[in-house]
């Protein structure tokens, strides 16, 4: 249920969607909020390329920054994981809070 708890509550974000379920949530408020907040909020965001349309429609960039971590190849899970050891991609922050 994605508007159970808002992104704020989770240390990093990660969005497995096949194309067709991207599309059923690009239309939702809700979905997007959470995408654009966990933005804002520095989190870690890791993505299938179905979840690409969402991130996009979210306004957040797909290569904004080295805190969105494509997860499509053998070695991305490995990768995300250990970038979210450091909780926050502090560095985003100047970009979101203007």
């Amino acid at each position: 249920m994605i508007d159970g708890g808002p992104s704020v509550l989770f240390d990093a974000v990660v969005l497995l969607l096949s194309q067709e379920g991207a599309e059923a949530l690009v239309g939702e408020p809700a979905a997007r909020d959470f995408v654009a907040d966990a933005f804002t909020h520095c989190k870690f965001i890791g993505f299938s390329v179905g979840a690409e349309a969402l991130l996009l429609r979210s306004g957040v960039a797909p290569d904004a920054d080295e805190g969105l971590l494509h997860l499509g190849d053998a070695g991305a899970t490995t990768r995300f994981v250990k970038a979210c050891r450091k909780l926050r991609l502090w560095s985003r922050e100047a970009s979101v809070k203007l």
